[in-house]
């Protein structure tokens, strides 16, 4: 598909990286892929039954674009054409997230890292803080005299920090400042 001549503004907007656009409820984002399409994703806060309560299927994408033009009708123009003038089938991806704070009950032989911990919206951040758990938790386990000692340690660190990342997420995309593209289960 040939998207700078089928769509020649929404090309000439996300040029040849991305755009996005956050008004704090929901968001756009439009990345340009292989093949010369664009890719747009958008990131709202709903119910996990949302698509549904309207009446709709995942796969009625002509229903789902026409409920998405409607709850973006005050965006700009040219941002509402990723919406109502793309070729591509509406895809349902929810993104669950884990509620803020997430802790549980010390186990001296057993602990959580990664996603596990504390799973939030693919933004980049999940990964560098699965990352950073398992350089501190290798660290804390050479370094203690027992696993106990070690998960102690670690889990006196990734807490708060995971509590702290997760809360900056979900209250910065009602800001404005990062999506909020996250269903609770």
């Amino acid at each position: 598909m040939d998207v700078d001549d089928r769509h020649p503004e929404i090309a000439e907007l996300v040029g040849s990286g991305s755009a996005h656009a956050a008004d704090g409820e929901r968001s756009l984002f439009a990345q340009r892929n292989s093949g010369n399409q664009i890719r747009v994703y958008i990131i709202q806060r709903l119910p996990v039954d949302g698509i549904s309560a309207k009446g709709l299927t995942a796969e009625d994408t002509d229903g789902i674009r026409a409920v998405l033009r409607d709850e973006y009708a005050h965006w700009s123009p040219c941002m509402r054409q990723m919406i109502s003038e793309n070729d591509g089938l509406y895809i349902h991806r929810p993104i669950f997230v884990l509620p803020v704070p997430h802790t549980w009950d010390h186990n001296p032989t057993v602990t959580l890292l990664g996603d596990a911990a504390h799973l939030m919206p693919p933004l980049g951040t999940g990964v560098n803080l699965a990352m950073l758990d398992a350089s501190e938790l290798a660290l804390a386990l050479a370094n203690a005299a027992t696993v106990d000692d070690a998960i102690r340690v670690y889990e006196k660190t990734m807490l708060p920090r995971s509590t702290e990342t997760a809360q900056a997420i979900e209250h910065g995309g009602r800001r404005g400042r990062r999506p909020a593209g996250v269903s609770r289960p």
